[in-house]
């Protein structure tokens, strides 16, 4: 079983204001990843902190929160995974546009025994946050976060990973900055 698993727990300090809820597309960000996740009927998790879960109009997910604020997407891993069973977690960002459920679909065709991340890479570059984890990395993910390696880099060091090229980077484009939000919802 794969269970969707939205980061929406974030400060957005470089945007200014939580970007996740930001109109997009008639709706706010965030639902981009949970319709996505809706098309593939996948159990649907919302991880976020204390101070935004009533922001969400959500009734057909499950939310987490974190017991300490903005420690990261690792972090926020370890907390879903402890709390909610499943085989695998697909874990996106909430704050990508252009996420959909074909690329959803075309990563988890890479789901095997024999791996326990498969991470999308797009010229050259690793995704991690539009990725999915085995419940089998969650000791590896406790003990990087135990030593105070929050990254998720961390975390692929010690695992067996699969790497999936994408041809597409433009799903992988994330909001940070004011300017960084497409003027036309075709903007890449």
């Amino acid at each position: 079983m794969i269970t969707g698993v939205l980061l929406a727990g974030g400060k957005s300090s470089r945007f200014g204001r939580p970007k996740m809820f930001e109109t997009w597309q008639n709706a706010p960000l965030y639902a981009v990843g949970l319709n996505s996740f809706r098309e593939l009927n996948y159990p649907i998790v919302i991880s976020t902190n204390e101070q935004l879960v009533s922001k969400f109009n959500e009734l057909d997910v499950k939310f987490i929160t974190d017991d300490k604020l903005y420690e990261g997407p690792l972090y926020a891993l370890c907390s879903v995974m402890q709390q909610i069973e499943s085989d695998w977690y697909f874990m996106i960002a909430a704050d990508m546009p252009y996420i959909n459920a074909a690329f959803m679909e075309t990563l988890a065709t890479h789901v095997s025994d024999d791996v326990d991340a498969i991470i999308p890479t797009a010229d050259g570059k690793l995704q991690p946050l539009a990725a999915l984890y085995h419940r089998r990395a969650l000791p590896q993910a406790m003990a990087a976060i135990d030593s105070h390696r929050r990254s998720m880099k961390a975390l692929l060091e010690e695992v067996r990973v699969s790497f999936v090229e994408m041809n597409d980077t433009k799903t992988f484009k994330n909001i940070n900055y004011v300017e960084d939000w497409p003027q036309h919802e075709g903007d890449a």
